[in-house]
């Protein structure tokens, strides 16, 4: 449902308020050069709030020289994961009345107009609640993020670096977009209809639970094809070694974790055994990587065990269970890998 001409006009003379949040934990060097981009962007009626994830190393004293001039710092106490701390980002954008809030990493680069874009797009159509820019790698000239597609009911779960197959998935399902929380601006209506994040994931799949959640209220999610936001990039297929153990531990856990909030426990064990099967590939490329191979087997156990809560290094799957994983990986290993097309968004499961 668009808003009329009239409204559109008041709109560009009186742009909304928009709240854009970083959360910082232990990396107050990656922030303050994140506040340092969005204090230059062109959009004029926009404030920033910094939350520190209770990091314990001095960042507080790195970023509160960084505020004033709409730049505020809350503390939080205690860490309560990417969900927690975005949480409290979205209940002071509702505090301040303001009409979006723009969750955005803290290790992401804006460009000038990126926020205004953002907005215009979501002011034209008023059931849009979740909207994002592409998003490309922090170091080189690559989209990492073009859009996505997630039907719970179909269950179609994919995302694309293409901009050619995210414009096809949109004109086939323009009601399934998916919008990762990189640089996720929420419509503060959408946050009072459905609630905020689910604290129960901490960390990674939020973003993808929180699309489906705006899908199920009626609301569209989409991607900005005008606008780009920079990121350091976390590709688990093309450099799996570089990536820490706490995010396979979390992604493996939530992803299945995921699928059984939506569907129930005997609805999610088709596309849980394909999540099953993924990391184990996943884990099969780790070789000499211990830990982060460890992780993956308990973020699949506490995944099983519909567990939450935060990781903690040197968790391991029990004994039985991850011999039988051990042998059954093995065995994959011998096998040809037979992954998704990524432009074949029914093929996932």
């Amino acid at each position: 449902m668009a808003n009329s001409n009239s409204s559109n006009a008041s709109s560009r003379e009186n742009p909304p308020l928009v709240l854009v949040v970083l959360l910082n934990w232990k990396s107050a060097e990656e922030t303050a050069t994140a506040v340092a981009s969005v204090q230059e962007m062109e959009y004029p009626n926009f404030r920033t709030l910094i939350i520190d994830n209770a990091s314990a190393d001095g960042s507080v004293d790195r970023l509160r020289p960084l505020t004033g001039g709409g730049v505020e710092l809350l503390e939080s106490a205690i860490n309560t994961g990417y969900t927690g701390g975005c949480n409290l980002g979205m209940k002071r954008a509702l505090e301040i009345d303001a009409k979006y809030v723009w969750l955005l990493n803290n290790d992401a680069i804006v460009d000038r107009q990126t926020l205004s874009s953002i907005v215009a797009m979501a002011e034209i159509d008023t059931s849009i609640g979740l909207i994002t820019p592409r998003i490309a790698a922090l170091d080189e000239d690559r989209l990492t993020f073009a859009g996505g597609i997630l039907s719970v009911k179909e269950g179609i779960y994919n995302e694309t670096h293409d901009p050619a197959v995210a414009a096809e998935w949109n004109a086939r399902y323009p009601y399934s977009g998916l919008v990762i929380g990189t640089a996720m601006l929420v419509r503060t209506d959408l946050i009072r209809r459905i609630g905020m994040l689910d604290t129960n994931f901490f960390a990674y799949f939020e973003d993808i639970d929180y699309s489906a959640r705006s899908s199920e209220a009626g609301f569209r999610n989409v991607v900005d094809t005008n606008s780009v936001v920079r990121h350091l990039e976390k590709n688990r297929n093309t450099k799996p070694l570089e990536i820490k153990p706490h995010y396979w531990y979390y992604m493996a856990r939530n992803e299945s974790r995921f699928w059984r909030k939506h569907l129930g426990l005997a609805g999610s064990l088709r596309l849980a055994w394909y999540s099953f099967n993924g990391f184990v590939r996943h884990r099969n490329r780790l070789t000499g990587t211990r830990e982060s191979a460890d992780a993956i087997l308990a973020g699949l156990w506490d995944g099983w065990l519909n567990r939450g809560g935060p990781y903690h290094p040197g968790v391991q799957m029990p004994a039985l269970p991850a011999a039988l994983v051990n042998a059954y990986s093995r065995r994959r290993a011998l096998q040809p890998s037979k992954n998704p097309s990524e432009g074949e968004a029914a093929a996932y499961f």
